[in-house]
């Protein structure tokens, strides 16, 4: 079966949307699985500079989604401008600018909840048109610069193109967001699970990350997917929640507008 991405998820909006959204997850845990292992050697730059992350207690974020949509819009320049910082790598960003610009991107009229598919970047890839892939990566970022999943081309793209400058940059946005992301809980319990604002980021996390072994079975708990595995060398325990609720409130959106 071919997804098409927004169009085809239009088509089926008269569903439930959790059951929507069960529908995505599904495909991005086996198209997840199936290239795990051929994107390790690419990932290595990444994974050198996440294992600290890892390692050492990180800050704790209050991820607040009252107060980041309230900003998001009364202050639309403001956001702008931090996500043209991001986009500089500007050193003077901290650990909480970096959670603004992850979760308040959720707030845009841009974001789509979990139903980014970028096929046609997999394609350009496996007929080995590495060139257009990346200009077509850059493009699909300009709509969506906090995507894990696009970073992770990007850097693939860059490193294949011998352009390391860029792989560089891309690597620290990379770096910078997971860190926001790790800094929102600690993936032990729904209340403290790991907030993400797209099913995909949760894959980047366990493998790029945690590089997790053996990825088992995933499962819808109130507003949380608990991912279970057989084991990870940078996280205690063999399970973690990730909240989604900021996807499953755009499905909830898409739902009601649809109806």
């Amino acid at each position: 079966m071919e997804y098409s991405g927004t169009p085809f998820f239009m088509s089926i909006c008269l569903e439930c949307p959790y059951k929507i959204l069960s529908f995505v997850k599904a495909t991005v845990f086996q198209n997840q699985l199936y290239k795990h292992n051929t994107m390790k050697k690419a990932l290595l730059p990444i994974l050198l500079f996440l294992f600290p992350i890892c390692l050492f207690s990180q800050e704790n974020i209050d991820v607040d989604y009252s107060n980041i949509k309230e900003y998001i819009q009364k202050q639309p320049g403001g956001y702008a401008q931090l996500t043209e910082r991001f986009e500089i790598n500007d050193s003077l960003l901290t650990l909480n600018d970096y959670a603004l610009i992850y979760y308040g991107y959720s707030f845009t009229s841009k974001y789509k909840g979990s139903m980014d598919i970028w096929q046609d970047v997999d394609s350009l890839m496996e007929e080995k048109r590495m060139e257009e892939a990346y200009e077509q990566v850059k493009e699909y970022r300009k709509a969506n610069p906090v995507s894990l999943k696009l970073l992770i081309y990007a850097v693939n793209l860059a490193s294949e193109l011998q352009k390391e400058e860029e792989v560089q940059s891309y690597v620290n946005k990379y770096v910078k967001l997971s860190s926001a992301i790790l800094s929102s809980g600690d993936g032990t319990s729904e209340e403290t699970a790991f907030k993400v604002i797209c099913v995909n980021d949760e894959y980047q996390i366990l493998y790029n990350v945690f590089d997790v072994q053996n990825l088992k079975q995933q499962s819808l708990v109130n507003n949380c997917d608990l991912m279970e595995f057989e084991s990870s060398p940078y996280y205690q325990g063999t399970q973690i929640y990730f909240d989604i609720s900021r996807s499953l409130d755009f499905m909830e959106e898409l739902f009601n507008r649809k109806k």
